[in-house]
């Protein structure tokens, strides 16, 4: 049977954590469960902890652009709090239901992160819970300091896997002045080399998205700015995908044209990022998976099963990356027990097929 936790206190989750490391019992962290179709399907173990009672924004200052919130605030309510001051979380997806720490958990960067950067790159501050309760800071408030492990980048994208996340303090920006959004249509080829035309030719585009049979760009700036670049008209923005079920693939951006013309033969809908090497996919089967996953191999890249049933997550991670290893010493440290979020861990894949 399951039993479902929602400590109201950084305290009292610590506790937690600390007991059932003590106890060798697993613990799975939820935050809102959008992203929970991802990982090996297996059966959650009985204690889960949720961070929804660690809601609260705890400051704003706007002269610094940062704002401290807890992890389990939703990201609608962060978002609209901000824009009462005319700032925004720019690196954040639109992504329905959210928390910030699931957000920064799975590293779910916004689709403009071609000119604001990954969503990694917000992180200034951040206050974690280990999982033998150890409740450790890294970070500044206003400029990332480093000494040791690198704890904002190493959670950001880490699954719960080496810690609860708490708090955060992020770098905002404010509200753009306006924005725009642009289209062409054709060939995918043809608009593979516009949107890398576009990239060279246009002041740091917010997004250059390529899918089958269109090229969208978003331009960001004052209104005199949003003039079509060449070859494209203006449009509404694109809608998100909304596939049944996804994998998430990287590759090195140079190679984003290649592994778009792949996913056309293979006629699966895409949206790759240009200039990123970041691409979504839409699967139906546990053959497309296998296919996807081929072609992102043959681009130098990786793809992972980001959203989808349990029929098509018996291999969601792919072959491990070099650094699997290193990964693990770091688990160690951070979570002696090997209780939390158990088989989103990738170390855990690769032992089960040694």
């Amino acid at each position: 049977m399951t039993t479902v936790r929602t400590p109201a206190t950084r305290e009292e989750l610590a506790e937690l954590l600390r007991a059932a490391s003590a106890e060798g019992a697993p613990v799975a962290v939820a935050g809102a469960g959008t992203a929970s179709r991802r990982g090996p399907a297996t059966d959650p173990p009985e204690r889960v902890i949720s961070t929804l009672g660690l809601d609260r924004i705890i400051g704003h200052e706007p002269a610094d652009l940062t704002v401290t919130v807890e992890a389990g605030c939703r990201l609608q309510t962060l978002q609209a709090a901000l824009a009462e001051r005319g700032q925004t979380w720019m690196q954040a997806p639109a992504r329905p239901g959210a928390t910030v720490g699931g957000v920064l958990s799975t590293a779910a960067s916004g689709r403009r992160r071609l000119r604001y950067g990954p969503v990694r790159d917000s992180l200034l501050q951040v206050v974690l819970a280990t999982g033998d309760g150890r409740i450790v800071s890294a970070g500044g408030k206003t400029v990332k300091g480093v000494a040791g492990y690198d704890i904002p980048r190493l959670v950001v994208g880490a699954l719960g896997t080496l810690g609860v996340i708490l708090e955060v303090t992020l770098k905002l920006w404010p509200v753009p002045p306006s924005s725009g959004w642009f289209t062409a249509t054709g060939d995918v080829a043809a608009l593979a080399e516009l949107g890398e035309a576009l990239r060279r030719d246009l002041h740091l585009p917010a997004a250059v998205l390529l899918e089958p049979g269109r090229l969208s760009a978003e331009i960001i700036g004052p209104p005199a700015d949003l003039v079509p670049p060449p070859g494209m008209a203006a449009a509404d923005a694109p809608p998100e995908p909304a596939w049944g079920a996804e994998v998430l693939v990287g590759v090195p951006p140079t190679r984003l044209p290649a592994l778009a013309a792949a996913l056309t033969a293979l006629g699966r809908p895409f949206q790759a990022e240009l200039g990123v090497g970041t691409c979504r996919v839409g699967v139906e089967t546990a053959e497309d998976v296998a296919a996807v996953r081929a072609a992102a191999l043959e681009q130098e890249g990786h793809a992972v099963v980001a959203d989808a049933p349990p029929e098509l997550r018996a291999d969601p991670w792919g072959p491990p990356p070099p650094g699997v290893r290193l990964m693990e010493r770091l688990r160690d440290a951070f979570d002696p027990a090997h209780v939390l979020n158990p088989g989103l861990f990738i170390g855990d894949a690769v032992r089960s097929a040694a």
